[in-house]
């Protein structure tokens, strides 16, 4: 397929712009940034986060509010975001001890720990928004998405771990279709261009293509909710030995978004968390129609690590059944999840 070219918007730009300009003054400064009020950077544990889009998709949400509404500094974890392509590159960073963690595809991070890379989540999202829709009005069902192009984040990333989840409800399989690489926020973009026909869209990208086109223009073929209900959407995950070295850092990190998500979900924040959101490259009123039905459906997950043993099973289950894994090298739940780090947390954010 040609190579789709074009411009990524300048308010996107200029979100990711902010993001590594807050990033480099966290781990430069002495005073601003995450690290604690009046000590240095050197003093504070330092992370570094990898985040999935240039501009971040909504999965790096969650850690840019946390950055620009101060509640990494608030625990004292100096916390330096760098934005990748995907967040299949992101764990592939972390894998090769290149940064300390991701936000990553569960399917990849199950993927690596069979072939015996030692990774583990210690915090995670259970409700997947994914949805595959496409503006061919002939194209209306999962059954006629056989031989079409349809846009993911990358071969094997966590778009194309959806896709293949999700065709397999109709009886097809990712060998069915013809996944088209996209990385960010590039397909809804391409779309809206009417450079692709189908694609996997975050709910927010969703209602911007429908915004932009008139929602009757664009059909809604499967959504991951209803195809593959009870499973793993992405999970925070480090290297065990990084884990083990940083682990009180960790645990503010993870106290910082528990108390960010509160702050999220209250209804008095609604304006200003969705003009935080149009990092993504969304304008104000999407996101703010967006974080409305995110917080509504519980995309991020309250009151919980967002890595229930059932969710978790679940995925391995479906991985194994894609052919990505198999029954003997599949990962035991207990090896790749560490449940113990949010319970810290949870305990510093009630204290």
């Amino acid at each position: 397929m040609r190579r789709v070219r074009f411009a990524v918007r300048a308010a996107a730009l200029a979100g990711a712009a902010a993001i590594s300009a807050a990033g480099i003054a966290a781990c430069g400064s002495s005073s601003g940034g995450s690290g604690g009020s009046g000590s240095s950077a050197a003093s504070v544990a330092a992370i570094t986060l990898g985040s999935p889009g240039i501009p971040p998709v909504i999965s790096g949400l969650l850690p840019y509010i946390a950055q620009k509404e101060g509640f990494y500094k608030k625990y004292g974890v100096n916390v330096v975001i760098k934005n990748f392509s995907t967040g299949t590159d992101a764990t592939r960073a972390v894998a090769g001890g290149q940064i300390d963690a991701a936000i990553m595809p569960p399917a990849q991070l199950m993927e690596l720990a069979a072939k015996g890379v030692q990774l583990v989540g210690i915090q995670g999202q259970e409700v997947p928004d994914w949805v595959v829709v496409s503006t061919d009005p002939a194209i209306t069902t999962c059954a006629q998405l056989k031989g079409q192009g349809i846009t993911v984040d990358a071969v094997g990333g966590i778009r194309y771990t959806a896709l293949a989840s999700m065709v397999k409800s109709c009886g097809l399989t990712i060998k069915d279709v013809n996944p088209v690489p996209l990385p960010g926020s590039n397909a809804p973009q391409a779309m809206i261009a009417g450079q692709v026909k189908e694609a996997v869209l975050h709910l927010n990208e969703l209602i911007d293509v429908q915004q932009r086109l008139g929602a009757g223009n664009v059909n809604i073929i499967m959504k991951m909710s209803q195809t593959s209900p009870n499973t793993m959407y992405e999970m925070y995950g480090t290297l065990k030995s990084d884990l083990a070295k940083k682990r009180t850092a960790f645990v503010d990190m993870v106290a910082a978004q528990i108390a960010t998500l509160k702050w999220m979900a209250d209804p008095a924040n609604i304006d200003k968390v969705a003009q935080l959101g149009t990092v993504v490259g969304d304008p104000a009123n999407v996101m703010k129609s967006a974080m409305q039905q995110y917080l509504a459906m519980g995309f991020w997950t309250q009151g919980g690590s967002g890595m229930p043993q059932a969710n978790v099973n679940n995925m391995i289950k479906s991985q194994v059944a894609v052919g990505n894994l198999t029954s003997a090298n599949a990962p035991a739940y207990a090896s790749i999840v560490d449940q113990s780090v949010y319970a810290d947390a949870g305990k510093k954010v009630s204290g």
